[in-house]
């Protein structure tokens, strides 16, 4: 447990920390509308649309640097959308959003990534995908990778968010990777599926439960299994350490000739597992960005995610919204405890 006073100083120290954000950019669409009868032409709810109930939010690898700004970090955004309307549009409301968007470069040859979400009471009736997860081309990759080597210089962390939508390919990852040992800077990688393997000597690592059994072929039921995976991942990926994060079970961080540290989850209402991944590790970054122990990043994220958990969407976490998970959780537990 962490003290109000302490998370205050913690929280203070993240602030003006300059962090690139490097992956899949994501255009989040929510439209709202009421349900109250099923469609006579198939056994399907009929959504009427409200006026006021649309909206779109940097989702994916752009939420991460969301977060970051609004905990008080300065975020440099590295990436591509698509040369559309909806490109156009992520990158106006990074802008709007206080995210430096110099190393986000619109393609022409593919579309921006979206996701329109139906929704009626704060519930989600259908999500319809927009996307090419091809590789972006080498020629894009060069203009990332250039304008990454221009801003090294400014950097106090790099976290890597790999959506699988192509922005991460094997090349542009070993690049970054590269200038981060040259520079002496710390990587924070947020993996999936694809390129689980392609993060050879990150600073910290942070899979969940399913992408490490499905990576490590083991199944993970306890704290034990966690422990002995992220053990099997510092030794296979030459980490710095690994984070695997269990969902209602809390997480586990593991270093090498450390004892593991187990943070069980601070959630009290899950209303909506949007965008926790993100949170978690922008607050990570952060951490590392101020030289904090990582055993305090890992408790300041669960409360973190705790605070993202308990809001519709995504959403973007502050520290005053972190602050009042620590108060809440410090009553229930002396609640617990009489």
């Amino acid at each position: 447990m962490i003290p109000k006073h302490n998370i205050e100083n913690i929280l203070d120290r993240l602030q003006g920390k300059r962090v690139l954000v490097t992956g899949d950019l994501i255009l989040d669409h929510y439209i709202e509308g009421k349900v109250d009868r099923i469609s006579p032409e198939a056994p399907v709810p009929i959504v009427s649309l409200e006026r006021t109930g649309e909206k779109w939010v940097p989702g994916g690898a752009a939420n991460v640097a969301r977060n970051i700004f609004s905990l008080g970090g300065i975020p440099l955004m590295a990436g591509t959308a698509g040369d559309d309307s909806e490109g156009r549009l992520l990158v106006e409301l990074l802008e709007k959003e206080g995210v430096d968007t110099a190393a986000v470069i619109l393609d022409s040859s593919r579309p921006t990534t979206s996701k329109t979400r139906i929704m009626s009471g704060g519930h989600q009736l259908i999500r319809l995908d927009r996307e090419v997860t091809e590789p972006v081309s080498e020629k894009i990759q060069n203009l990332i990778s250039s304008c990454i080597e221009r801003i090294t210089g400014e950097l106090d962390a790099i976290v890597l968010e790999d959506y699988n939508k192509g922005v991460l390919a094997p090349g542009l990852i070993s690049e970054i990777l590269a200038v981060s040992r040259r520079e002496n800077i710390p990587v924070a990688v947020d993996p999936k599926f694809m390129n689980f393997f392609e993060f050879r000597g990150c600073t910290l690592f942070k899979p969940n439960r399913l992408e490490t059994s499905r990576a490590l072929g083991m199944e993970i039921k306890t704290v034990d299994d966690a422990i002995e995976a992220g053990n099997r991942l510092l030794e296979r990926l030459s980490a710095g350490s690994v984070l695997i994060t269990l969902g209602g079970d809390g997480s586990v961080l593991c270093r090498k000739d450390i004892e593991p540290f187990y943070r069980p989850v601070a959630a009290r209402d899950v209303f909506d597992v949007s965008g926790a991944g993100d949170t978690v590790i922008a607050v990570m970054a952060l951490s590392l960005a101020a030289g904090l122990s990582l055993d305090d990043g890992v408790r300041i994220s669960s409360f973190a995610a705790a605070a993202t958990c308990s809001e519709p969407g995504v959403y973007a976490v502050k520290p005053s919204d972190i602050v009042k998970e620590v108060e809440r959780y410090s009553r229930r537990k002396n609640t617990d405890q009489n």
